[in-house]
């Protein structure tokens, strides 16, 4: 998961998903933004998230793993280039903190869900476990 995060989210390394994720996977947050299905989802989850910002960093807090499952907690900054979460840009810097659950099946991701709090003004927290809830949208 620290490569995804890392290399793929980060750095924008997508060539390296079909090696993490099984083809079939279910993204909650793509699927909750309307996006393709299976790990193409996923490849467009993480493309839409770098292409928001301009100067993203991002830094890993804590992973927890089981057997199974993987939890990661991490943050990024960057400026909003983008519209994102319904959010049209603002040019300032914008800073969140996320948590990211991956489920695993044959060592791949089968499953990604993820909750996140965006510094907007105000903040803007969204549950992909509860898309309908989405506090903050516009």
């Amino acid at each position: 998961m620290e490569t995804y995060l890392l290399e793929v989210g980060s750095k924008g390394r997508f060539e390296l998903i079909p090696e993490l994720a099984l083809p079939d996977m279910v993204d909650e947050a793509n699927r909750a933004f309307g996006g393709p299905p299976g790990r193409d989802g996923l490849i467009a989850h993480a493309k839409g998230f770098r292409r928001a910002f301009g100067d993203l960093e991002m830094r890993i807090d804590r992973i927890v793993a089981g057997d199974d499952e993987v939890m990661a907690w991490w943050s990024f900054t960057g400026t909003q280039t983008r519209r994102w979460l319904n959010r049209d840009p603002s040019g300032k810097p914008l800073s969140g903190t996320v948590f990211s659950f991956f489920e695993l099946k044959d060592h791949r991701i089968s499953r990604y869900r993820l909750w996140l709090c965006a510094m907007f003004d105000p903040p803007v927290v969204f549950d992909s476990t509860r898309p309908g809830d989405f506090f903050g949208r516009e």
